[in-house]
């Protein structure tokens, strides 16, 4: 029976997918962006009373 004994390559990539874990997790516990087109963030420029 073969023993598996990580590597060196094999410790790097734990190391990233624990860091893409910890982002993951980071954008998970933000609220979920707002998608409503229609919601107004700042009022329209106003109108110039002068018509081409």
């Amino acid at each position: 029976m073969r023993v598996f004994r990580p590597t060196l390559i094999d410790h790097e990539q734990a190391e990233q997918m624990r860091e893409v874990m910890e982002k993951a997790r980071e954008l998970l516990k933000e609220p979920p962006p707002d998608t409503f087109l229609g919601r107004k963030t700042q009022e329209p420029p106003p109108k110039l009373d002068d018509e081409w």
